[in-house]
This record gives structure tokens, sequence and C-alpha cells, in this order.
């Protein structure tokens, strides 16, 4: 008997080992990437911020608006970063000022513009017992604070590249927006051959990176990459002509990543380079220092502007001619009184993209949505000058 038993076994391990085998299941689906995933979410309606985060919150009975009790913003009120630190407050607390709802408490803190700074600030505010806070600027002191936050919301106003903490949201005035954006309306429009100009500059450098990206995977192509032209006199006094290169004539479009007062001279390099018909666009930089009595000469260019800068309204109902005798406000300081005025509004309507994330808010900077990463990203709207005036912008 326990013969055969055994003989029994080793023919069916025998059976096992020789008889044909199925080759392994193999998945050569390629996994999603970082894209694809947040797409997949976004298509989910998911969001990134714990709902729990603000149970603590008292309510408000109003859907779209409940802030904290103890609001924190930590902000370089000394160093490097000050100036804009200030200009970040001063918006924030004039968005603060016009709320005649009921409002929490707020405290600000001094970063000193460093990591360690950020880290004190932050401590400072948990201990003091606050429920949120906004800030800090810097990348240093973002990523200090991303490190260590929890167990409260926590709005930091730079952009992080690979954010994973779930109780930090991600707020920016990203030069990479702008570039997508530009990107998108070009090709919206058809126009897949562009020329650049653009100043020297990290930001400007940061907004052709993402245009460039974006531009090129929906099919669109630069031909030109060029500084902006410079208008000059020779030994005698007499005007020399900027020449461009001959390639710019090629071009469906023109993208302009300078200010009002550097696109004058380059429009009129495109005009006497046979190049005065193509369509031509810029980013928010090109009403920076612009002289109004002169605009006239950008007539016809499309640019991206924030709904603060344009008064055509927002959440707030603040328009930025109430900020003009600050100091602050002075140049590109209008753009962070903004930006600021924003994370206050992003504070207050914490349940709205709770409830559904893909919900936009109007904001100051334009139109906010919630990323499933945690990323608050903006759309805005698009303008043109005619008569030297801003004006919105039809078309796509």
């Amino acid at each position: 008997m326990r013969a055969l038993t055994a003989a029994a076994v080793l023919c069916v391990l025998t059976a096992c080992s020789s008889g044909p085998t199925r080759p392994p299941v193999t998945d050569n689906t390629p996994a999603p990437t970082a894209a694809e995933m947040l797409a997949q979410a976004r298509a989910r309606n998911q969001h990134w911020l714990d709902p729990a985060l603000i149970t603590t919150f008292p309510e408000s009975g109003i859907a779209d608006y409940r802030p904290p009790a103890k609001l924190a913003v930590i902000l370089p009120q000394s160093g490097n970063l000050a100036v804009a630190g200030n200009a970040i407050r001063d918006g924030l607390l004039s968005a603060y000022y016009a709320e005649t709802r009921s409002k929490p408490g707020i405290r600000f803190y001094d970063t000193q513009g460093s990591a360690a700074g950020a880290k004190t600030a932050f401590e400072r505010a948990m201990n003091d017992g606050t429920q949120m806070i906004i800030g800090p600027i810097g990348k240093d002191e973002v990523a200090a604070i991303h490190d260590i936050a929890g167990t409260l919301p926590v709005l930091v106003l730079n952009r992080l590249e690979t954010p994973s903490n779930r109780h930090v949201l991600n707020f920016s005035l990203s030069p990479e927006r702008e570039g997508e954006l530009i990107a998108e309306r070009l090709l919206g429009k058809g126009l897949l051959q562009a020329a650049v100009f653009s100043q020297s500059s990290d930001s400007n450098s940061r907004m052709l990176a993402a245009f460039e990206k974006r531009y090129q995977s929906g099919g669109g192509g630069v031909i030109l990459k060029a500084p902006a032209p410079v208008f000059g006199k020779d030994a005698e006094g007499v005007a020399i002509n900027s020449v461009l290169p001959e390639a710019v004539r090629e071009a469906k479009a023109v993208l302009l990543l300078m200010n009002g007062d550097a696109a004058k001279p380059t429009r009129a390099a495109l005009a006497l380079n046979g190049a005065a018909g193509i369509p031509v666009f810029a980013g928010t930089d090109i009403t920076d220092s612009g002289d109004a009595k002169t605009n006239t000469q950008l007539d016809g260019i499309e640019f991206l502007q924030m709904p603060w800068l344009v008064n055509r309204g927002n959440s707030l109902n603040i328009s930025a001619a109430q900020l003009l005798k600050l100091p602050s406000a002075r140049g590109p300081g209008a753009k962070l009184n903004a930006f600021g005025a924003d994370a206050w509004l992003i504070a207050t309507r914490l349940p709205v993209w709770l409830a559904s994330p893909n919900s936009e808010i109007g904001g100051a900077t334009g139109n906010l949505h919630l990323e499933p990463d945690g990323r608050i990203e903006r759309t805005l709207s698009w303008s043109v000058f005619r008569a030297g005036v801003s004006q919105a912008a039809n078309g796509p």
C-alpha cells in the first residue's frame, strides 16, 4: 500500500514537472506617468486635502465660507525677501479687512527669509494654537515647512516640485503656468510656428521652457528664440534699426516675454523687418512698466492678465486701484498684492474644494482650482491693447 502511495505521488510529481507548461502571465502595460495619474484622479474628482483637517474650524452657516478661528501668516518681514513679503501681507490684509462676515484672529510671524527662520515661525504659530498657516514664500523656507507640517492645513506660497505632504497646499504665481497657458492659446488658434523674443531673467527662462514643452506636445514648434532687440545710434548719432533674423517672417505667431518698455521697440523692429502682420502674444509682464501714454504702440498684442489688474471682478470684489497708494503696489508689487488677497480667499473657501475639488473659485490672480496633488492652479483671462487701453480679448 505504501509502495502504491509513493508511486502515485511520484507519478503526480513527474507529470507536473514534465507536462506542458504555460508561460508566466506578464503585464506589459506601461506604468502611468505622473501626468496620467493626475488626469485619472481629476476625472474621479479626487483631492489632496484630508477633510478632517478643517473639522475644527468654526461653523459659519455659509456653504462657501468657513475660515479658521485662528490664522497664522508666516512671511519674511526682514531679510532679502521682505519687500515681497510686505506686498503679499498688504494684499492679504486688504482682503481680510474687506470681509464683512465673521473673521478669524490673525497673527503674523517673521521668517527672516531663511529655512531656519521659517521653522521657528512655524513652531511659534503652532504653540500659539493656530488652526491654519499661510506661508512662507522662499524656496528654502517652503521646503523646510513641507517636511515638518502635520495635523493642520498649511498653504505654502511657492512652487513645490514634488508635493508629498497631505497637510500642505501649494499656491504660487508660477511662470511655468503662464508658459503653458500661452502655448494653449496659440494651439487653440492653430498657430503652430512661433518666434520668441525675451528679456533675460530666471522667470522668463522658466516660462519659455514650459511654453516649449506644452507647445510641442500639441504639435507646435519654436522656429526662433532671440533676445529683445535693442535700438541704438552710431558714432554720428544716426539711429540704427535692429535687424531681426529672417526666420521671424516664417512665424505664424510672435511671443514677447518682456515688459511694456521693451515690447514697444520690439514691436517697431517687427514692423521694420517685414513681420508687422504676424499676431503677437505676451505674458503678464507686458503691463509692468509700460507708459500709458505710448501704449498705442502695443495695440493688437494679446496678453495674459490677472482679473485684479483689469478690474474684471473677483470673489473678493476688490480692485487694485484701492491699493495704488501703498508703496508695495508699485510695479510688480501689484501682482503680489493680488497673490496675498487670494491666499486669504483660499483660507476661507476650503469647504468648496472639499465638496467638489474640480470647482473653480474666482480669485484676484485668476480662476483657481485644486489639483489632485495639492497644487492650486490658475487660469488667467486674455486681454488685448486697443487704442492703448487693455480690453478683454475674444476667442478661445
